[in-house]
Parts: structure tokens; C-alpha cells; sequence
């Protein structure tokens, strides 16, 4: 039997699907705000220089990406009439990795703002902290690479399989199941009423 080379046949990542620590893509709430001098009325894309949250991208320091950013959220940084950071919404929304519920903070900085807006005299900091009405549940659907499946607690699974465009109702599975299965869409909304099985991972 021939093998494919550099593959294989274990997970190396994971999504907990029903799980709402995603950021939305919708204004965040605003705890601190102390800037000054932004340009005004003026939008931004950011990236966060601090705080407790974990999916924010981040700039790279290596010579040959220097300005590249890394995997994870960033953020339109909108200023009012008076130069003062007004709006802060999620962009690129990054990984499920909030804490359920909120609670994590995001820090935007002068020298990160002033990176963003390209001046030098912005001044003040601007702090996030996520509330439960920020965050949601991951997307179900996988562009790039089909998911395997951990199902925690028994019930049905609506899945759209990876060479199929009609979904299926995966009916029965017992609580603790690894599903050796390759799926582009998961049914994971608390709106999809024909998905009752719980504690359902993505495997990546």
C-alpha cells in the first residue's frame, strides 16, 4: 500500500463549534478611551498592541515581513469630529478563542493608532472589553479544508459532506464519537434546530 508523503492521519487543530467565543463583526464595546488627535472622521484598519485577548493579529518583526501581519483578528478604527476614537468593529474576526461571555480586553495604543492612521501625534490609548453580546459562535463552513468530527454529547449532526452540495442529517451518534468523516459545513447555529448533539470539535 502506498502512502502520500507529508500527511497525516491525526488532527492538528480544532474548533469548538458550539462554542460563542468569536468575535462578531460589529461595533465592540468601548471601556476606556483617552485618544486625541486622530484624523478626523476618519476609518482605520488596526491591529491591537496589548490586552487579554488572544486571537489579535499581530505585526511581525522579522526584516524579510517587516509589516506583515500575522494570523488573527484587526480592527476599523473609526475617529469622531473632535479626533477621538468613536467605533471599534473586528474586521478580520480571527480564531474562536474569546472567553465565553466576554471579559477580555483589547488595547489599542498611540503608537499602534498612529501606525494605522499614518501621523505621528495621536495620543491616548483606547481599551476594549468584550461583553457576551460581542462574541458568537465560529462559522460551520470550512473553504479551505474539510473537518473530521468529535461529537461530546449524543444527538444528530446536519453536515454538507466535502464532495456532496446537499446536507445530511447524521442521525444517532453516541455521546464521545469521533466522526472519520470530511465535511465542508457544519450545522452549528443555535438556529440549526436538526443539529441536537453537543460538545461538537471541528478536526483539523
Amino acid at each position: 500500500m502506498a502512502y502520500q508523503l507529508n500527511q497525516s492521519s491525526f488532527a492538528g487543530s480544532a474548533i469548538e463549534l458550539q462554542e460563542a467565543k468569536t468575535l462578531k463583526a460589529a461595533n465592540i464595546t468601548i471601556s476606556g478611551n483617552t485618544t486625541a488627535n486622530l484624523p478626523i472622521s476618519t476609518s482605520a484598519v488596526a491591529y491591537a498592541s496589548g490586552g487579554t485577548y488572544v486571537g489579535s493579529a499581530q505585526a511581525t518583526t522579522s526584516p524579510s515581513t517587516s509589516g506583515v501581519q500575522n494570523k488573527g483578528a484587526s480592527f476599523l478604527v473609526t475617529s469622531d469630529g473632535s479626533g477621538a476614537v468613536t467605533t471599534i468593529k473586528p474586521v478580520i474576526v480571527g480564531d474562536n478563542v474569546a472567553t465565553a461571555g466576554g471579559s477580555d480586553t483589547i488595547v489599542f495604543d498611540a503608537a499602534t493608532l498612529n501606525d494605522a492612521f499614518g501621523v505621528t501625534n495621536i495620543t491616548g490609548t483606547a481599551t476594549v472589553t468584550l461583553a457576551g453580546g460581542d462574541l458568537e459562535r465560529p462559522s460551520g463552513t470550512f473553504n479551505k479544508l474539510g473537518a473530521s468530527l468529535y461529537v461530546g454529547g449524543a444527538g444528530n449532526v446536519k453536515v454538507t459532506m466535502a464532495n456532496d452540495e446537499q446536507p445530511i442529517v447524521i442521525k444517532g451518534i453516541a455521546a464521545n464519537t469521533y466522526l472519520p468523516i470530511l465535511v465542508k459545513r457544519v450545522y452549528n447555529l443555535s438556529s440549526d434546530t436538526e443539529t441536537t448533539a453537543t460538545d461538537i470539535l471541528a478536526l483539523f
